[in-house]
């Protein structure tokens, strides 16, 4: 081989280690950024998880207050239901003793007619 023939080849070589060691800076600085891509993804996924967890802590507090008023809206109204049947109750039962009072007077009476 020829003085000229190896220095081609030394450049060559040379060209092959240069290009080398810029494929090995490139490939460096893919995962770098790789890796900060990544970091970034699970930074704004556990970001929009904590989102996502108060807003649905949010809107059950929210149906559950709901609920809770459903349920005293209901209370009332039973409740009054109670209070109106309760009502109806006592006026007959109160009819009754009248009417037990009137009928026991009444026989009193007539014993008393009868001496």
């Amino acid at each position: 081989m020829t003085t000229e023939g190896v220095g081609k080849t030394k450049d060559a070589v040379k060209k092959i280690k240069d290009a080398e060691k810029e494929a090995e800076k490139t490939v460096s600085t893919a995962r770098v950024q790789a890796e900060d891509i990544i970091r970034k993804a699970r930074e704004e996924a556990g970001t929009l998880l904590e989102k996502v967890e108060k807003e649905a802590q949010k809107e059950a507090e929210a149906a559950k207050k709901k609920i809770m008023e459903r349920a005293e809206e209901e209370e009332k109204i039973i409740q009054s239901e109670t209070e109106e049947k309760l009502e109806k109750i006592q006026k007959v039962s109160q009819r009754k003793i009248d009417e037990a009072a009137e009928q026991i007077i009444s026989r009193v009476v007539r014993k008393d007619a009868n001496i």
